[in-house]
Order: C-alpha cells, then sequence, then structure tokens
C-alpha cells in the first residue's frame, strides 16, 4: 500500500515537472515582444473556475440561501421577543400581586372597603341569630 502511494505521488510529481519545464523551455525560446503578446492573449487561469462556479454560486447565494437565512433569522428573533414579553407580563403580575399584598399588611391586613362590609356582614349575622 505505501509503496504504490509512493510510486503514485512519484510518477504525478515527474508528469507534473515535465510540462512546466517543457513550457518554461518553449517561453526562453520566445522573444520579450512575442512573449508579451502571447501573455496578453491567454486569458487568467482561474476565469473558467469564477465564470462557471463562483459566478453561479455567488448567484444562488444571493437569490435562495441568503434570504432564507434572514427569514429563519427574523423567526427566531420574533420568537424570542414573544417569550420576553410574556415573561415581562409574568413579571409585571407578579410585581402587582406583590404590590397588592405589601398595601394589605400596611393597612392593618385589609382595605377599608373590605373591613365595613365585613363589618356590616358581622353586624347582619349577630342580628339573625336567636338570642
Amino acid at each position: 500500500m505505501f509503496i504504490t502511494l509512493t510510486l503514485i505521488i512519484f510518477f504525478s510529481s515527474a508528469g507534473m515537472s515535465y510540462l512546466v519545464l517543457r513550457r518554461l523551455k518553449e517561453a526562453r525560446a520566445m522573444s520579450e515582444a512575442e512573449f508579451l503578446a502571447r501573455l496578453r492573449q491567454t486569458r487568467p487561469v482561474f476565469s473558467d473556475f469564477n465564470q462557471h462556479l463562483v459566478a453561479p454560486a455567488m448567484n444562488l447565494w444571493k437569490t435562495a440561501v441568503l434570504p432564507a437565512i434572514y427569514k429563519e433569522v427574523e423567526k427566531l428573533i420574533s420568537r424570542f421577543r414573544i417569550n420576553l414579553l410574556k415573561i415581562e407580563g409574568w413579571l409585571l403580575r407578579l410585581t402587582n400581586y406583590i404590590r397588592g399584598k405589601r398595601k394589605i399588611q400596611s393597612n392593618g391586613q385589609s382595605s377599608p372597603y373590605w373591613k365595613d362590609i365585613n363589618d356590616f356582614k358581622n353586624g347582619l349575622n349577630e342580628k339573625d341569630t336567636p338570642p
């Protein structure tokens, strides 16, 4: 297994070196003006890669993927906001409940209204009971 991989690497490196060195030999044989003319005629190495892979991928990203990500983030933020508002409502009710308990404590265990109602009911109960 190791020998096979080593041989593949060796022959691949040799083939690449041959191709590069052959092109270098041709480039050295050209005059400077001819070299610059051929250089201007050729396209950049990654132009096909950019045209056939990167540009469509960026188009797909901008038209399909990014809006879907924005939609999901918007849903997430909306759910978070709704839960925060629910918690705020619960805290407000708890605050009002505690405030009511505190006011009752400071009024002598009950409000004056309920004290009058209880006194009135107790007065009726005492009159209704036979001696």
